[in-house]
């Protein structure tokens, strides 16, 4: 029988179906995220995850069904490669962008640019650090074909041509990347990130330079949601009226509502905390800065 319970968390359950629950409070998310009882969706094998994430995922860039690879931030800290992995990127990133990388985005914005034409520009300043070569248009155009939500995947065309689109990617990715890198951590993902998330992001920038940075990526979040799964029978102290099924229930925190709502960047970055926050979070931010400036600089000139 269909349970829909409609307060928050909002949960949808069809026994032996389906199980999942949306939510939307900052400090509901907050305890669930910190109580132990759920973890990153790979902390299961992917054989044994809910039949609808398996398929979801496979079209996305977070997910590479063919090899079994799985985006770092959708591993649990306790899997043996997440540290280095993590230490990988963060010492990648932390080689940041030049001074030339900012203007020449500033000056694309400047001129109208389609969004092909920066996010093809973004990905090179982004991944060319990964791939230490350009990455072709092609690949730029297809990652905008894979699945960004959930309800995408109900459109049989829409998910034809992400999963097309995500074999284009992921192929590449696994001939032009170091035989060592991880090739959703390095690449998919990334260019995927910067095609479908960052090139919005960078419009949002120019059409409000007179707020802070912090205040227009809270208001105007990048990620809307981000998944958990059930280690843990739980109810959470009552929050459920029944409890979660391990390696069944999965959590969909909706951390883009929690960033609207408080202000708070570590719920465009993260959960509520700085834990575990997206690699990319101190580079976005001084990029976006120093975007925000050039901006300002050339338009007070014209």
């Amino acid at each position: 029988m269909l349970d829909i319970i409609s307060f928050n968390p909002f949960r949808v359950k069809i026994p032996f179906l389906l199980d999942i629950i949306i939510v939307s409070d900052s400090e509901q998310i907050k305890k669930i995220e910190t109580s132990g009882d759920v973890d990153r969706l790979h902390a299961y094998d992917t054989a044994s995850l809910p039949w609808w994430a398996k398929i979801y995922f496979r079209a996305t860039r977070f997910h590479d069904n063919k090899r079994d690879l799985w985006f770092c931030a959708l591993e649990s800290t306790s899997n043996p490669s997440y540290q280095q992995r993590r230490a990988y990127l963060e010492e990648k990133v932390a080689t940041g962008y030049s001074e030339a990388d900012v203007k020449r985005i500033a000056e694309l914005l400047n001129k109208n640019a389609e969004d092909e034409v920066l996010a093809y520009e973004m990905v090179q300043i982004v991944n060319h650090r990964f791939f230490e070569k350009e990455i072709p248009s092609t690949i730029t155009k297809a990652a905008e074909n894979t699945l960004q939500n959930i309800g995408e995947a109900i459109l049989p065309w829409k998910y034809i041509a992400a999963t097309k689109a995500h074999s284009q990617v992921i192929d590449y990715c696994a001939e032009n990347l170091p035989d060592n890198v991880h090739i959703i951590d390095a690449g998919h993902h990334n260019i995927g990130e910067v095609v479908k998330t960052t090139t919005g992001a960078l419009k949002t920038l120019k059409n409000n330079l007179d707020k802070s940075v912090e205040e227009i990526f809270t208001s105007n979040p990048l990620t809307p949601q981000a998944p958990r799964i059930a280690v843990k029978e739980s109810n959470f102290d009552g929050l459920l009226s029944s409890p979660t099924i391990p390696g069944k229930t999965v959590f969909l925190f909706k951390i883009g509502n929690a960033a609207i709502e408080t202000q708070d960047i570590n719920f465009t970055f993260s959960t509520g905390t700085s834990e575990r926050a997206c690699v990319f979070k101190d580079f976005f931010l001084e990029f976006m800065k120093d975007l925000q400036q050039e901006l300002r600089q050339t338009k007070s000139q014209s």
